[in-house]
C-alpha cells in the first residue's frame, strides 16, 4: 500500500467586510480568517470596519485559503450549507 503525504484540502471561516458584493464594483474592505480562539474578535473587527466604510456589509465566506476566500467576498456570502458545518459541534457518546 502506498502512503501519502497529500493532505485533505481543508476550508476556512473568514468574516469579510464587502461593498457592491456580486457586481464588478465590488470591492473587499476586510477579511479576516476566523478560527476557536479569535472568531469573536473578528466579528468585533469587521463590525468596526463595517461602521467606517459607507454601505458595506458583513459576510461570512467559506473557502480553502486567503486568495480563494477574498475571491469568494467579492461574490457576498457562502451558501448557509457551507457554512453551518463550522457552527454545528460534533458529537461524542458520554464515556
Amino acid at each position: 500500500m502506498a502512503v501519502s503525504l497529500d493532505k485533505a484540502p481543508r476550508l476556512h471561516l473568514f468574516v469579510a467586510v464587502v461593498t457592491n458584493a456580486g457586481t464588478d464594483s465590488a470591492a473587499v474592505h476586510h477579511l479576516g480568517i476566523t478560527d476557536d480562539v479569535y472568531y469573536d474578535d473578528q466579528v468585533i473587527r469587521a463590525w468596526d470596519v463595517k461602521h467606517t466604510v459607507p454601505g458595506s456589509e458583513v459576510c461570512l465566506v467559506v473557502a480553502g485559503d486567503r486568495s480563494a476566500g477574498y475571491r469568494e467576498a467579492l461574490k457576498g456570502e457562502s451558501p448557509n450549507a457551507l457554512i453551518d458545518p463550522f457552527f454545528t459541534a460534533p458529537t461524542s457518546a458520554p464515556a
